[in-house]
């Protein structure tokens, strides 16, 4: 991924290295966990997404694990549970997280100025699909332990309010 950024980000010893759009840097160091030799927190890059804006990091540490958007005018950072997968026209995105040990979900976001606004969220693991248009994203559900493939699922804005449905629900709503 450091290949695709080019000079915009860099490993130096045990950071990562960005490189904002004023030419100014941002530091992410990894640490040690008190209780560990491990390094924690590692971070790396995860995505290099200049027509959003934004660097995606990933955060691991000893059993957990973050994304990081990092923008790319100020360095600003918004902590989320995945990698964002942004509307057609960029205004939203949405995350997804399949994570026994420190649960899931998917989150729709808004992007709002300088700050993202959480908009709806579901606490079932899940998988990203894509877009189909700018109000409607399709998503994969897990029962409690995922396993096999997910549900497939449409998560569609009506009047202002997000709404899942599982494809049995969508199937039942066909005439």
């Amino acid at each position: 991924m450091l290949a695709l950024a080019g000079p915009r980000a860099r490993r130096e010893a045990k950071s990562l290295v960005l490189v904002l759009d004023g030419g100014k840097t941002l530091r992410l160091s990894d640490g040690k966990c008190a209780a560990s030799d491990e390094p924690c927190p590692r971070y790396s890059l995860a995505a290099f997404l200049p027509s959003h804006g934004v660097f995606v990091v990933r955060k691991d540490e000893v059993e957990a694990y973050d994304y990081v958007l990092v923008d790319m005018s100020d360095g600003h950072r918004h902590v989320v549970d995945g990698p964002p997968h942004y509307s057609p026209d960029g205004k939203r995105f949405i995350t997804c997280r399949v994570d026994e040990m420190n649960g899931g979900g998917s989150t729709i976001w808004r992007v709002a100025s300088g700050r993202y606004v959480q908009e709806w969220q579901d606490q079932r693991m899940s998988v990203c699909g894509g877009w189909k248009d700018d109000d409607t994203a399709a998503a994969g559900i897990y029962d409690d332990v995922p396993g096999g493939k997910p549900r497939p699922a449409m998560i569609a804005r009506k009047g202002g309010a997000w709404q899942l449905r599982e494809e049995a629900d969508v199937l039942k709503a066909r005439p």
